[in-house]
């Protein structure tokens, strides 16, 4: 059986994810589409407008074969740990032959070659020089990263400009890293180690880029290939979704129409009150402990304490040349889902890794059977069975509940009690 592996945030799922999953087999020849995808939250630092079950079927009955949670440690994290705890995961299952994305540019080759200058320039003492130089005269991240490159790119530096080529750059890299055996057990991201894991035969995949067919990543119209970002706003200010009928397949289409005012939408102003308790019960100590938020953004943060206001209004009155909008909200996410983030975070044994089962058809069960003697990952079908005294499992139960908290007080629907899920199956 040949197979696929996709990374996907399916929020929500739409005709450019149904595009690339139909590319990517015809183009593969692959049996079975395998997708690691963002649970509850996403990696823009929000929540999934609808829960990763809905996202799930929308997925499976729209050409997507197998669905595996990414533990919310790495939906929460930079890009660049993002795609590695994706990579990662997927490759340690022995069985990804292929793994494809969606890029605006769709050159595979001239992305190797970016992710392969980036990955060695950006390691040398002139680019950490540089890029510390701009970050202290208050440039945000993406943009002082971009700066201390230079013109080190030549014409490949327009690739840089597009969020999904960026993305795709960021899986080259991490696979690049398996395949030269620097594996990063630690997901803290100023203080990982690279370990020389020889002893492991991993079966790489072999990476393809799908050019993305579509409207760009933050266009709000609405059209037949409409931007994730279009549709979720719809949804949000609309109660009739008959307009997205010709931008989701129907499948997804359906699943999002019968939930509407049952089961979502959820936002980020949804955790509002979430946040306001949290500032004002959290010490200076604790928000300053968790990593990979700039102090001065945790100051800006503390002025708030005792100020309700909601998440949308928070984060653009704190936007600016230093803060980009995701950082903020990526931030203000990771303070929510303290203090387990927080132990999640600074793990540092080398437990094995777990993918969590969120759904799959019967047509590939030989893949989860091949799964179940694995050396390299635990396979987890029932949340209950699954590593408990994993802090990032326990992070991934948190989250999980924490959603449904929200979800269910806000349509009055029941509460569904996360351990006691289980995949879906077709």
């Amino acid at each position: 059986m040949k197979t696929v592996g996709i990374i996907a945030e399916f929020n929500p799922f739409h005709n450019g994810h149904k595009y690339l999953i139909e590319q990517a087999k015809a183009k593969t020849g692959a049996d079975c589409c395998v997708v690691i995808m963002s649970g509850d939250f996403v990696q823009r630092g929000a929540p999934a407008i609808c829960n990763k079950y809905l996202r799930t079927e929308m997925a499976l009955k729209s050409g997507a074969d197998i669905v595996f949670e990414l533990p919310a440690v790495y939906t929460l994290g930079s890009a660049e740990l993002f795609a590695e705890g994706a990579v990662t995961l997927l490759t340690f299952t022995g069985q990804i032959d292929y793994l494809c994305f969606g890029s605006e540019s769709g050159d595979i080759d001239a992305l190797i070659k970016c992710a392969s200058i980036i990955e060695d320039y950006t390691s040398t003492p002139a680019f950490k020089d540089e890029l510390s130089s701009y970050i202290k005269n208050g440039v945000s991240y993406p943009s002082a990263f971009s700066k201390a490159l230079g013109d080190t790119l030549g014409n490949l530096q327009s690739l840089l400009y597009s969020p999904n080529n960026l993305l795709g750059i960021e899986y080259l890299k991490a696979l690049s890293r398996l395949k030269s055996l620097k594996l990063y057990p630690n997901t803290l991201e100023n203080d990982r180690k690279s370990v020389d894991n020889s002893e492991i035969n991993l079966h790489y995949p072999t990476p393809l880029a799908i050019h993305r067919n579509g409207s760009e990543h933050f266009d709000t119209e609405i059209t037949g290939y409409s931007s994730a970002t279009a549709i979720r706003d719809y949804i949000i200010n609309n109660d009739d979704l008959q307009e997205l009928s010709g931008t989701l397949p129907s499948e997804a289409y359906k699943i999002l129409s019968d939930n509407k005012n049952r089961l979502l939408p959820v936002t980020e102003n949804d955790f509002s009150n979430m946040l306001y308790m949290r500032l004002n019960t959290m010490s200076d100590d604790e928000l300053f402990a968790i990593p990979d938020i700039n102090p001065d953004l945790i100051h800006k943060l503390i002025d708030f304490r005792g100020k309700y206001i909601c998440i949308s209004d928070l984060i653009m009155s704190l936007k600016s040349k230093c803060f980009t909008y995701t950082a903020i909200s990526r931030a203000i996410f990771r303070i929510l889902l303290c203090p387990l983030y927080l132990d999640a975070i600074k793990q540092t044994d080398n437990e094995k890794p777990y993918l969590r089962l969120l759904g799959f058809n019967k047509d590939c069960s030989e893949f989860l059977r091949n799964l179940r003697n694995s050396e390299l990952i635990n396979i987890v079908t029932k949340p209950a069975d699954g590593p408990l005294s994993d802090p990032s499992y326990k992070l991934d139960i948190y989250a999980a509940n924490l959603y449904e908290q929200v979800c269910s007080n806000k349509f009055n629907s029941k509460f569904s009690e996360e351990l006691k899920s289980g995949p879906i199956m077709f």
